[in-house]
């Protein structure tokens, strides 16, 4: 091929990939796969100063609200073997005539976070963004435990490190997600950069982010330290969370161990690396070494290479989710690879399987580096049967032959049927669920008998369940049945977010949910509600419009609501009011309170006439301010019109 075509398709494929990475958190290739395209370009242009490989990563949102950095956030040199590793430490020891003390850390695969303290009290949180100009994500960022807020620092202050998802953690949301029918994270970067810039802060707390920290920017006065290995122990002592696997070397036999030992402990660990930093210690010998255009020259990071194994395909399966989304899944031979053993990858969508060209019984090369759901990377085609059939995406659905539906725009598949009996399934364990009817007693299992039996069809069945042959089922008994009553009367007791909830409408959480129920009071309000109508609720755009507009049209949902209805539910959202001794005033809470909890304050105020903000702005008249506040109170000071009170200051207030 042309040499200068190849630059251009380089060039071109390396952009849209730093697109997927960095803006969209969705990349197609692994950072390995990527790292190989970098360097193929580099070996056929070099590095002239308008290539695409002198061009920062950038993060930034075209909407937040952008800070920049003291000092510019800079980006490691990569070395993908150990041949390489040994290439720049002979580059170093002939630019400084021997080999300095190295600090080897871990290398998170997380996503950047900026820090800046002054008078040793935290400021702001920002994102890497393009090295000089980083997305402020301070609000989400505080949701954050076990990170300082005061440090033993008086003046200015860049602390850096990286923002990840734990490996169970990551799991449990991405089953979560699937169980809800939206698009699975590929990995834990990704959902870590997706979960802090959310603009939803309730929804951020869910993802349960964590971080570690290794470094420093500006710093006004003296440094904390003369060496990374003893800024480490200053950020540990400081209170930062700091990975404990690191160490000082003196010679290139003891950092190719060092190496050797992470990547057989990574399967081990509970957050993810794809690497190893290293660091020359000494800070005074960074500043002498100094930087390329885009890189330090006395820092680089030894990418571990992603394992892979070769499997047989054994079938696709085409698993039904609760919203009736159609997930394909691949089902291998077992195989051993990074850590634990194979036997089924997620395919995503028919888009997958089409750029795969997966065919039966295909050898498949798979991979599970910074992946906890295993990916198939490609077919080995030189191994493919000559009469193997391609995989080809079912036009109806495997559970109840209903058509399959592709909406507009979309990726993801759908039966078109609400009445399918795996929908079915899913959708009553959700109704039950302690998050909305909360239904004690009536779980996974029970519902599998009763479905099976033909007791439970749809919701409302769960409200003309006999008893008495309840009692008599095996393993079940009278006094079971009684409790399961108790609690089934119990659930008609809920609130309306709640209920709605449980109806499992796409895209319908339980945050949106009692925006929804707040806003219009009743289902029949709701009901009728248009999409520009909806669209001015929190949290509502087009997409979940849709969603509540298509459920609603639907006569069999009309009718099974009213059903629910005479039943006892009443789908009506009661707000106990004991005044309205704050009504006209809005209110939003930052910091910890001493006497409630935060859920408890909302509640007072509301039940007093009072009405809850989500973020600070004109229309908000009081922050009430705890322990330990946030940026919510610098902005809300910065504002002017917000009136700030303790609680003791909110407490006069309401008693006038």
């Amino acid at each position: 091929m042309n040499k200068d075509k190849r630059i251009k398709e380089l060039t071109e494929e390396i952009k849209k990939h730093n697109e997927l990475y960095y803006r969209q958190n969705n990349p197609e290739i692994s950072d390995f796969e990527y790292d190989l395209l970098v360097r193929e370009l580099r070996d056929l242009e070099g590095t002239p100063a308008e290539s695409i490989l002198n061009v920062v990563g950038n993060d930034l949102a075209p909407d937040g609200k952008n800070i920049p950095h003291k000092e510019r956030m800079i980006s490691l040199d990569n070395a993908l073997d150990l041949e390489e590793l040994a290439s720049w430490c002979n580059k170093l020891q002939q630019d400084l005539g021997y080999l300095p003390q190295l600090c080897l850390e871990l290398k998170i695969d997380g996503f950047g976070i900026n820090l800046f303290y002054e008078q040793g009290a935290l400021q702001y949180a920002s994102t890497r963004g393009d090295g000089n100009v980083g997305e402020d994500v301070s609000e989400n960022f505080l949701l954050i435990a076990g990170i300082p807020r005061q440090i033993p620092y008086q003046s200015g202050l860049e602390v850096r490190g990286e923002i990840y998802i734990a490996k169970d953690d990551f799991a449990r949301l991405n089953k979560a997600r699937e169980e809800e029918g939206e698009k699975l994270f590929a990995n834990p970067r990704n959902a870590a950069a997706g979960s802090i810039k959310l603009k939803n802060p309730l929804e951020a707390a869910k993802r349960k982010l964590k971080a570690f920290f290794y470094s420093i920017g500006f710093a006004a006065a003296e440094p904390p330290a003369k060496s990374q290995s003893e800024l480490l122990d200053f950020l540990a002592a400081a209170g930062f969370p700091v990975s404990d696997f690191r160490t000082v070397v003196n010679d290139t036999e003891a950092l190719y161990a060092f190496c050797q030992k992470a990547g057989e402990e990574r399967a081990k660990l509970n957050f993810e690396i794809d690497g190893v930093v290293v660091k020359v210690n000494d800070f005074a010998l960074q500043k002498r070494l100094g930087f390329t255009a885009k890189s330090p020259k006395w820092a680089i990071a030894y990418k571990f290479k992603p394992e892979e194994r070769e499997t047989q395909l054994l079938s696709v399966e085409f698993n039904v989710g609760r919203t009736g989304a159609i997930t394909p899944v691949a089902i291998l031979e077992p195989v051993y690879i990074s850590g634990s053993t194979v036997s089924r990858a997620t395919l995503h969508n028919q888009d997958e399987i089409r750029r795969l060209d997966l065919h039966e019984h295909d050898t498949v090369r798979i991979i599970k580096s910074g992946e906890i759901i295993p990916k198939i990377l490609a077919v080995n085609l030189m191994k493919r049967m000559p009469e193997a059939a391609p995989i080809t995406f079912p036009e109806n659905c495997p559970v109840c032959q209903s058509p399959i539906i592709l909406e507009p725009d979309a990726a993801i598949s759908y039966c078109s049927s609400s009445s399918c009996p795996a929908q079915l399934l899913r959708s009553l364990v959700h109704f039950a669920s302690r998050e909305a009817m909360d239904i004690g007693g009536l779980g996974v299992a029970l519902i599998t008998r009763l479905v099976e039996l033909g007791w439970l069809k749809r919701f409302s069945d769960i409200y003309h369940l006999d008893y008495a042959k309840l009692a008599e089922l095996e393993g079940l008994g009278a006094k079971s049945a009684q409790n399961l009553q108790l609690a089934i009367e119990e659930s008609k007791t809920r609130n309306f977010d709640r209920s709605l909830f449980a109806l499992g409408i796409k895209f319908i959480g339980s945050v949106t949910a009692r925006n929804l129920a707040q806003h219009y009071g009743n289902s029949d309000a709701l009901a009728e509600a248009d999409i520009e109508s909806l669209k001015q609720v929190p949290e509502v755009g087009d997409k979940i419009a849709l969603s509540l507009r298509s459920f609603f049209e639907n006569p069999q949902n009309l009718e099974e609501i009213a059903v629910l209805k005479q039943a006892g539910i009443p789908f009506v959202y009661q707000q106990k009011i004991e005044s309205n001794a704050l009504s006209g005033k809005s209110f939003l809470i930052t910091g910890t309170l001493v006497n409630y909890g935060r859920k408890e304050m909302e509640e007072l105020i509301k039940s007093h006439g009072g009405k809850i903000l989500s973020t600070v702005s004109k229309n908000l008249d009081y922050l009430i301010v705890g322990e330990k506040a946030g940026s919510k109170l610098e902005k809300a000071q910065k504002l002017g019109s917000v009136q700030i009170l303790d609680e003791d200051a909110f407490w006069e207030l309401l008693e006038g």
